[in-house]
């Protein structure tokens, strides 16, 4: 478990599968994933409950939770583990409304960099922001990461960013 003062970031577990299916069966969030159609409860189970390991998996999904409630409020996602090159992905979901602009993704953010700098040894974190996403363009800039180039995304603009650690 990663923690901070607002917040906490910890692995799924099986009773996340509700918020869980509820996130990513929110259109509003498909335009990055390149999700095209709902997932299903016994797939959303399945991912849930499977094996939560960046080595074997190449990727991992954090519950982003608030100290104060224990509340599950978010997720943070690395993926695309290249171990040979130390690459990794990042994408960061805020899910209810009420809890976005309150510092909690840069919080967690922050800790994951850490965890990505100090445990898993990447040299390079990069992510991809729809060219429209002015709030987290702003978020990933104040975090350091630096603009590299325009590209397309599961036929959506985006701008490709990438932190040197």
């Amino acid at each position: 478990m990663l923690s901070s003062k607002n917040i906490f970031l910890r692995t799924l577990q099986p009773y996340d599968t509700d918020d869980i299916s509820k996130w990513e069966n929110d259109s509003k969030n498909w335009k990055v994933s390149g999700t095209i159609k709902p997932f299903t409860k016994a797939e959303i189970e399945s991912f849930v409950n499977a094996e939560h390991n960046i080595n074997l998996n190449k990727q991992i999904r954090y519950v982003i939770c608030l100290n104060s409630t224990q509340k599950a409020i978010g997720t943070v996602d690395l993926f695309e583990y290249d171990t040979q090159n130390k690459i990794l992905g990042v994408g960061i979901l805020i899910a209810e409304l009420t809890n976005r602009n309150k510092g909690y993704a840069s919080e967690s953010l922050g800790l994951i960099i850490d965890y990505c700098r100090n445990e898993l040894r990447i040299v390079n974190l990069f992510c991809n922001i729809l060219k429209d996403n002015a709030t987290s363009i702003r978020l990933f800039e104040n975090l350091g990461f630096q603009f590299v180039e325009e590209c397309v995304l599961f036929e959506n603009e985006v701008n490709y960013y990438e932190l040197k650690l």
